[in-house]
C-alpha cells in the first residue's frame, strides 16, 4: 500500500527582528523519513517545475517564499495544495505521485527535503508511463 500525502504543519515564531520557523528530524517528520538531501528551488511565473514522480524517494516540500501551487495525481486523483509561509504547513509526498510546481512569481522559492540520493533513474518522467505503472 502506498503511502499517502499529507500537509505537515511546523510552527513559526515572530519577533520585531524577524522570523525564526525551527525543523527537527524527530519531531517535525514522519519516524519513517531520513533526510539524504535537500535542495533549493526558484521559480519562474508561468513555468512549470518538477512535472514528475520518484519510484524510491519521498519529499517534503517546505515554502519559503510567495504562493507555491502543488498539483498532485494519483490513481486518476487530482488534488492541488497552496503553500505559503503564513500557512505553517509543509507537504508530504511519497513516491509514486505525479506533482507539478507552480511559481506564481519570480521571487517564489521553496526548499524539498528528501529521503533518497539524487538518482535520475528513479524519476518517472513521463506521465503516461507513470500511470501504466500505477495500474499494475
Amino acid at each position: 500500500m502506498l503511502k499517502k500525502i499529507k500537509l505537515l504543519n511546523y510552527s513559526r515564531y515572530i519577533e520585531k527582528s524577524g522570523s525564526l520557523i525551527p525543523f527537527y528530524t524527530d519531531k517535525s517528520f514522519p519516524k519513517s523519513f531520513k533526510l539524504k538531501r535537500f535542495f533549493l528551488l526558484y521559480g519562474k511565473k508561468k513555468f512549470i517545475r518538477a512535472d514528475h514522480a520518484h519510484m524510491k524517494t519521498t519529499q517534503i516540500i517546505i515554502p519559503l517564499r510567495g504562493n507555491i501551487k502543488i498539483t498532485t495525481f494519483y490513481e486518476n486523483k487530482k488534488k492541488i495544495f497552496s503553500l505559503k509561509v503564513s500557512k505553517k504547513k509543509a507537504l508530504y509526498i511519497p513516491p509514486y505521485h505525479w506533482i507539478k510546481i507552480d511559481f506564481k512569481c519570480d521571487e517564489d522559492s521553496l526548499i524539498t527535503l528528501c529521503d533518497y540520493k539524487y538518482d535520475k533513474k528513479e524519476y518517472i518522467s513521463n506521465f503516461d508511463s507513470f500511470q501504466n505503472l500505477l495500474r499494475k
